[in-house]
């Protein structure tokens, strides 16, 4: 499975994209594709993967990212089932370097922006009063028409070149890496195990999706990644773990097989080694945050 380069349409009279999707979850699996987007999350939660970065989204959650950096958004597995009345909603904005011509990010006065598009490449989470302000313009901008909404997206660009408030998501070993061959196989891999991380999922399973023996494959993911297997998937389970312990519908016990862990003993050893806390820790600090708050 080759990974999958997608497009937002653009109308004729436009630059660039600017669109607003409602769904009943994410569609979209691990993928690329040569615009630079901005993500801002309206309504929803899960994991999202940029390039080898992983964390947790939630409402307002705000990313930008640079061509060719492969990502995807997961919703929790809530959202996928058969009557849920969940919607994942999300504004998006597409565009490409040229999008205002072939050299007008070369100009003098462009140079912080331009080195904002060149150092997206590793994509950027947004943090703070930048993420609440960006957010506001995003919305704004569909009141606007003509060079007015070009306007506000050269100023959101010139917000996210000058903040300090902004966070590096991929890492440099990555984004190498994903330039030589076996790309492909990375994308397979990784979307297999997004899709699959909550059942008994083993080495052998994911070496054959790769069409490798499982000694081959460790090393190959090791390469690409910077982390094992094991730890990747680890990472993945402990982050839905961490959403599912946030509520009051599970305890602890059954939290641990519906994230994937086989038994008790080892999820807690796990999540005690990922988040410097026991479960049990982890839910009572929430606890009282939602008490102080």
């Amino acid at each position: 499975m080759k990974p999958i380069i997608e497009r937002l349409k653009k109308e004729a009279e436009v630059s660039f994209v600017l669109q607003k999707d409602i769904y009943p979850y994410y569609p979209t699996p691990w993928h690329y594709h040569p615009e630079y987007e901005l993500v801002l999350v309206l309504k929803s939660t899960g994991k999202k993967i940029i390039g080898d970065h992983m964390s947790n989204f939630f409402d307002g959650d705000l990313t930008f990212m640079g061509p060719y950096l492969p990502h995807a958004y997961q919703n929790d597995r809530v959202y996928y089932e058969g009557n849920s009345k969940l919607t994942a909603e999300a504004i998006v904005i597409h565009f490409t370097e040229d999008f205002l011509g072939k050299n007008f990010f070369q100009m003098p006065e462009m140079e912080s922006i331009q080195k904002l598009l060149e150092n997206s490449v590793m994509g950027f989470a947004i943090k703070g009063q930048t993420r609440k302000l960006v957010s506001k313009k995003m919305n704004s901008m569909f009141q606007m028409e003509g060079p007015s909404r070009v306007i506000e997206l050269l100023t959101i660009l010139n917000i996210l070149a000058e903040t300090k408030e902004k966070e590096k998501l991929a890492s440099p070993g990555f984004i190498e890496n994903f330039k030589t061959s076996g790309s492909e196989k990375i994308t397979q891999v990784c979307d297999y195990i997004m899709k699959n991380f909550t059942m008994n999922l083993s080495l052998n399973d994911v070496a054959e999706i790769a069409n490798m023996s499982p000694n081959a494959f460790c090393h190959f993911f090791k390469h690409r990644t910077r982390k094992t297997f094991v730890n990747f998937l680890n990472e993945v389970r402990i982050g839905y773990a961490c959403k599912l312990l946030s509520g009051d519908q599970y305890n602890i016990s059954e939290i641990c097989y519906m994230s994937g862990f086989q038994n008790l003993s080892n999820f807690n050893r796990q999540f005690k080694k990922t988040v410097n806390k026991t479960p049990l820790e982890y839910k009572k600090e929430l606890a009282l945050i939602g008490r102080d708050q």
